[in-house]
């Protein structure tokens, strides 16, 4: 049951030079003319799709390139038809007596690509592995021509497998283009679970950013920048018109301004300032270049040692690493600069400035730089994706929008929450865990890659596999959540604990989500998830009614606006706007964000300059209703 607004069918072609997505040395400098992209634009389809279309254009207008990607081609066709070959001849010789788990039935070659490229098309891919999750069991097997996957489908096996396995469990693929190539082995998301720098960065973001103590200290951040939010939202001359993408695109603003007060102690003034889709289209290229099918290295490794000569796509991937350090760099010269006038600010980069810690990186303080960028890119869109989904649920839902707020302003009045509030509203924390098992914001997992053989429940999956946390699965299995489409706070009522307290559950039936993932590499900052978006439920609801906007077709269908950046996500065509509690609830968002103004110490933009409207535009965010 859900609606949306369709937008406008008008495609254009639009060359896109980097160069002109990227414009400012002191954001994110510009890849030189000599590798541009030529971005179809289509305002039908998500920014992911036509980021994955800038790409593919952008090979074929090389012609040079074309002719090796032509011949390697072959050579990729090849393999796709000797692998499976080689692999079902071993397993019929019996090398592992022990059986594989069972996977769906597919076309000997090509496995079941088919049915996942007709889900991915679609943005459902985390749908069709929980009906085969549900037909197959806990453990299933899925070969896209040479690819082959496993998906842990229940908690039992996510526990033996990512948390008493995680010895065996932790590594990641070799991603050549993005981790090697695009960041440079820099990146914590990437990097394989023994390696000292992955240990090192997961150390130093605990003990700078993510610890309990450290998330305490980013509460003035995120209740300076809420406060901001709701400032903003109130002061609309019509609130109701401030709906789908400009009002996702100020929730964008709130977290990445948040994050970047965080880590760069440096803000986001701007809605339509340009270095959030800076940022944005830099995390995305990174994971576009993990996925199968994205570029040719990964599956033939061989290409990468060619001379740099033959590698036009090292040598653009690598122009992106120079771009994005220049712009931490810069971030970091302006930390020294007003730390010498005396100006110091209590987050992560400045602290580890302050104290020297940089060279304690293998990279020297640069990489520390670099760190706070990867930590604004994973932690600004997750939080936006959090508070989008709750505004989903609210919208499908909203007899458990009116209980909820009911219960916020019984026990808040009209003053505006805090995050200190939480303990005194249970059904605030039951809407948290709720939201994170309905709309995992990474449903399927990011891949890790085993060590040696596992046996489970009499199924192995070889060493050197590649396993996938399925959460969707997971969360919607009936068995564990009874109609687990339905959104049910009450599913919850029972339990209080705090993320880590469930985490660290001893049966793993009563952990409430896997939401961050499971074993060594869990997400690191769910304290401060935990925290952001509790009080983006609390101020929300207390200031406003979610409801449909004014072009919604009624009834609400889920599937008519879920494409956003990750599969089961709603995008930017969700027909939601918000209307004002009441009149007196204006007047005390203005007192509680002039309040939060003048007890603030002032804050330096991440980008000295004025950034004109037409930045989201161009990566291919766009307001629907101007188009």
């Amino acid at each position: 049951m859900r609606a949306s607004s369709e937008p406008p069918s008008t495609c254009m072609r639009v060359k896109a030079p980097v160069d002109t997505i990227f414009t400012s040395h002191q954001r994110l400098p510009s890849i030189q003319n000599d590798d541009k992209f030529y971005l179809q634009y289509d305002s039908s389809h998500s920014l992911t799709e036509q980021l994955l279309k800038m790409t593919i254009l952008r090979n074929i207008d090389e012609s040079s390139e074309a002719r090796l990607f032509v011949r390697v081609l072959v050579v990729v066709l090849g393999v796709a038809i000797l692998v499976p070959y080689l692999y079902f001849r071993a397993e019929g010789k019996g090398i592992n007596r022990v059986p594989l788990p069972p996977t769906p039935p597919g076309n000997f070659i090509t496995g079941n690509l088919s049915e996942v490229l007709a889900a991915v098309s679609k943005n459902q891919q985390h749908l069709l592995f929980n009906e085969w999750a549900q037909q197959y069991g806990e453990i299933v097997r899925v070969r896209s021509g040479p690819f082959v996957q496993y998906f842990i489908n229940s908690d039992k096996a996510v526990k033996e497998i990512f948390d008493r396995n995680s010895a065996f469990t932790s590594q990641r693929p070799r991603w050549i283009a993005s981790n090697e190539q695009i960041c440079n082995g820099m990146n914590l998301l990437l990097l394989d679970g023994d390696h000292p720098r992955w240990k090192h960065q997961r150390k130093v973001t605990h003990n700078y950013l993510t610890s309990v103590p450290r998330a305490d200290a980013g509460l003035p951040f995120l209740h300076f920048e809420s406060a901001k939010f709701l400032h903003r939202v109130a002061s609309e001359a019509d609130i109701t018109a401030m709906s789908g993408w400009k009002l996702y695109r100020s929730i964008l603003r709130y977290t990445y301004s948040m994050f970047a007060s965080q880590t760069f102690g440096l803000d986001i003034p701007e809605d339509d300032d340009q270095v959030i889709a800076d940022i944005h289209e830099t995390g995305l290229a990174q994971i576009l270049q993990t996925l199968p099918g994205a570029n040719l290295v990964d599956p033939l490794p061989i290409l990468d040692k060619l001379p740099l000569v033959l590698k036009p796509w090292e040598r653009r991937n690598r122009k992106r690493f120079t771009r994005d350090m220049d712009f931490v760099k810069e971030k970091l010269n302006r930390i020294r600069q007003l730390r010498a006038r005396g100006v110091t600010s209590d987050a992560f980069l400045p602290l580890i400035e302050a104290e020297n810690k940089g060279s304690e990186f293998g990279a020297g303080i640069d990489e520390a730089a670099y760190l706070s960028l990867m930590l604004v890119i994973g932690a600004a869109d997750t939080s936006a994706v959090s508070t989008w989904s709750f505004m989903e649920a609210m919208l499908m839902f909203p007899t458990v929008q009116t209980k909820a707020r009911r219960l916020i302003t019984q026990m808040i009045g009209d003053r505006i929450p805090t995050y200190e509030d939480i303990d005194r509203i249970p059904y605030v924390r039951c809407l948290m865990k709720e939201t994170w098992r309905w709309r995992p914001p990474v449903a399927l997992g990011h891949p890790h890659i085993t060590t040696r053989d596992l046996i489970y429940n009499e199924m192995r999956i070889p060493a050197g596999s590649q396993i996938h946390l399925n959460a969707y699965a997971v969360q919607h299995d009936p068995t564990r959540h009874p109609n687990p489409d339905q959104f049910f706070p009450e599913r919850f009522e029972n339990d209080l604990t705090t993320t880590m307290q469930s985490i660290n559950a001893k049966d793993v039936r009563d952990r409430d989500h896997f939401a961050f993932g499971a074993g060594r590499r869990i997400c690191p900052g769910y304290h401060v998830a935990e925290r952001s978006l509790a009080v983006a439920i609390m101020r929300i609801l207390w200031a406003f009614e979610i409801v449909p906007s004014s072009d919604a077709r009624m009834p609400l269908d889920p599937l008519a606006f879920e494409g956003g950046m990750m599969p089961g996500i709603a995008d930017k065509r969700m027909p939601v706007c918000f209307k004002l509690v009441s009149e007196q609830r204006r007047e005390h968002i203005n007192v509680a964000f002039e309040q939060a103004v003048s007890e603030r110490r002032s804050m330096e933009p991440l980008v000295v300059e004025e950034t004109g409207q037409g930045a989201f535009e161009r990566l291919g965010f766009v307001n629907y209703d101007e188009h």
